[in-house]
């Protein structure tokens, strides 16, 4: 076995492996003030890899031909055992890889030059010695170089390397999750440690491909050990679950609800495929996420149907386990932080009892007026303090008079927060509660503004093409994006290409493979230029 996911020098580590909705919403993906920093950019389409097959001057042996690693990384339909099946499958048909192998290639480099060179120099030697052949990688295609001897596989800027101990889906999948930009899965259970170099949790979501060997795997066959596949975050962050079955608990006001979640290998039943729970009002990124994993497809492994519950925190999800039950399995219930995540029946979907107050709760910068125990008005802190000052000397400022005895003494009017509200202040502070209760909606409630890892920096918004395009674009594009969905059908003919001919003076926008809406050029350019940005418009978590 093989140290992965690293950028140190090479070397030899040894793993324990295991043998085995909410709708779209106007204004999406726009936080209130400065967004935090986030790491996340949607990936689809066809997908190009260039698979670079590479030997050591002293090492003549070609342990498989260029025809298994065409199979291994690009032949569809091969038995769901292959790379493409795997990325297809996990995406929803989002992703389509196009592998273009080519080697095996001689560098001028013994093995033991090799060893002693970091897992970015190896890689790069390899990439250098295809340029030297004739191949030079087409720009935007990532690399996976794959080497004739044993003596280190893992990624390294994004780009992978797999030594022939690493060719089998379980760990290329991991290290390709690496290409896409996935950090490693971990669990709560901090006395878990992989290796002595992971860190306390590493590697133990074994629900996740992201877990590297520890995982639930089954051998596929012609490439060996399938790996579990991703979990529900890893899936959001990549774009692959189509937003209206994606759910944000509180967004809409709810404060107690039992919700039906399909499961992430059945997308198609009924339910979200995501929960996402969120409870921190200082940091929109910080939130529970709920999935229904089912024991199926290349989950197969895993030893029963579950739903997992993770906490996510600056990019990471955490899968919480049962730390005090016997071997720890995942946690069907959470208590904690104003929330409660109660599992109630796993079946052909799954039924959860999520209840929370962050529907009631401030955005950050405002707190509740509290003029009474029950006004959760969202004012300044300032407007707070006032109010418990008014309310502190509010006897000494009644006097029986024309209205009662609560009839306000000279210069001073009733407040007036909500309905009976008698204290008596200025008439500028009964105008601030007026104010106040007239913006209280627009103050209240985080979760409408939690929208995952592929939240869009401020200014943009998702382009919203279809269900996946969480691509951030200008709030313009999208209403014209909206616009020319809405007329396709009277944009084609039946022509040169089909049913979907675009009418004289259209061509298809191509926003991603297959997008077929007729648009102008200059629209059809724009998509092109937002999707090149992608990344520098989504926002940034920091942490």
């Amino acid at each position: 076995m093989t140290k992965p996911c690293t950028t140190t020098p090479a070397r030899r580590f040894g793993l324990r492996v295991l043998a085995a909705g909410v709708s779209a919403l106007a204004g999406l993906a726009m936080l209130p003030g400065s967004a935090p920093r986030a790491d996340a950019a949607p990936i689809r389409t066809q997908n190009g890899w260039s698979v670079l097959l590479c030997k050591m001057s002293d090492v003549a042996a070609t342990p498989q031909t260029p025809t298994f690693f065409s199979q291994f990384f690009g032949a569809a339909g091969a038995g769901m055992n292959g790379l493409y099946d795997f990325f297809n499958n996990q995406s929803y048909g989002k992703v389509k890889i196009n592998a273009d192998v080519r080697g095996w290639y001689t560098m001028p480099y013994t093995q033991a030059t090799e060893a002693a060179k970091s897992r970015w120099d190896k890689i790069n030697d390899c990439v250098a010695t295809a340029a030297s052949n004739g191949y030079t990688v087409p720009a935007g295609n990532r690399i996976a170089v794959i080497i004739n001897a044993q003596m280190d596989s893992g990624a390294s800027g994004g780009r992978v390397l797999l030594d022939p101990g690493a060719w089998n889906v379980r760990f290329a999948a991991h290290e390709m999750g690496h290409g896409y930009d996935l950090g490693h899965s971990f669990s709560n259970d901090l006395t878990y440690q992989n290796a002595s170099w992971s860190q306390p949790g590493e590697y133990d979501d074994m629900w996740d491909q992201m877990s590297a060997q520890h995982v639930y795997s089954v051998n596929g066959g012609t490439f060996g050990e399938t790996g579990v596949g991703f979990n529900a975050f890893n899936r959001d962050k990549l774009g692959w679950l189509p937003m209206n079955k994606v759910r944000t608990f509180g967004s809409a006001g709810e404060t107690s609800a039992t919700v039906r979640i399909a499961p992430l290998q059945a997308r198609t039943r009924s339910g979200s495929l995501l929960v996402r729970v969120p409870f921190n009002p200082g940091d929109l990124f910080n939130y529970y996420t709920v999935e229904y994993q089912l024991k199926s497809g290349w989950s197969r492994g895993i030893p029963k149907s579950t739903v997992l519950i993770h906490e996510v925190k600056n990019g990471r999800p955490t899968l919480l386990r049962s730390l005090g039950t016997a071997g720890k399995p995942p946690a069907q219930s959470v208590s904690a932080n104003g929330v409660t995540i109660k599992v109630t029946s796993t079946g052909t979907t799954a039924l959860v009892k999520i209840t929370s107050q962050i529907a009631d709760r401030c955005l950050q910068g405002w707190v509740w007026r509290e003029a009474r125990s029950s006004d959760h008005v969202c004012v300044t802190g300032a407007t707070r303090s006032q109010v418990a000052a008014d309310n502190a000397v509010k006897a000494s400022r009644w006097v029986n008079g024309a209205y009662g005895p609560h009839t306000c003494v000279q210069g001073y009017v009733w407040r007036e927060a909500y309905a009976g509200d008698d204290v008596c202040v200025t008439g500028t502070q009964r105008s601030q509660a007026a104010a106040d209760n007239a913006q209280a909606s627009a103050r209240r409630n985080p979760a409408r503004f939690v929208y995952g890892p592929n939240t869009c920096a401020q200014g943009y918004v998702w382009r919203q093409g279809d269900a996946y395009d969480y691509v951030c674009v200008t709030g313009s594009t999208r209403s014209q994006v909206a616009a020319d969905n809405a007329v396709k059908a009277s944009r084609w003919v039946n022509g040169a290409y089909g049913p979907h001919t675009c009418v004289q003076g259209y061509v298809w926008r191509e926003a991603w493979v297959g997008d077929d809406v007729c648009v102008t050029g200059a629209q059809r350019t724009q998509a092109r230029v937002d999707n090149a940005d992608s990344r520098n418009r989504v926002a940034r978590i920091s942490g």
